[in-house]
């Protein structure tokens, strides 16, 4: 039996037309374009928090020593302030190399480790004291602030 060179030869005898083959999947790729929904338009909210986000990986990726970034966002509140927005990033300087004393450029602090993490962020924590007040810093923040541990 011969077969032509538009069709094609199925076991069973049967030929499969390349015009039904081609109508098949101009049928398949509308109806699955037809089920798809199209995405639906962002909030301003939800576009400053996509781009923000998408700035900080962008300014860690283009240079790794940024670690400790502060946003203050008076966007929509009605204070009367002057400012709507800072952001500013940090330079990672140091490292935690266990409890002890660490020279932050102008002090010597004692550091220690927290067992509890930054509920937001998981990142550790940390108590230093400063003039006979005890604080709780972000380990981000923390490599901001030290330069070098000087001693346990």
């Amino acid at each position: 039996m011969a077969v032509s060179s538009n069709s094609i030869a199925l076991p069973g005898g049967k030929n499969l037309s390349r015009r039904s083959i081609l109508g098949g999947l101009a049928i398949a790729s509308v109806g699955a374009a037809a089920g798809a929904s199209a995405p639906r338009e962002m909030t301003a909210h939800e576009r400053y928090a996509y781009h923000l986000a998408e700035m900080k990986k962008a300014a860690e990726e283009f240079d790794p020593r940024i670690a400790n970034w502060h946003v203050v966002d008076k966007l929509g509140d009605e204070d009367n302030s002057s400012c709507g927005l800072i952001i500013s990033a940090h330079f990672r300087r140091g490292r935690y190399e266990g409890d002890g004393l660490y020279w932050t450029g102008y002090d010597n602090y004692r550091v220690k480790l927290l067992a509890d993490r930054d509920k937001e962020t998981g990142k550790r924590m940390f108590s230093y004291r400063d003039r006979g007040r005890d604080h709780v810093i972000r380990e981000d923040a923390l490599e901001a602030f030290i330069v070098r541990k000087v001693s346990d």
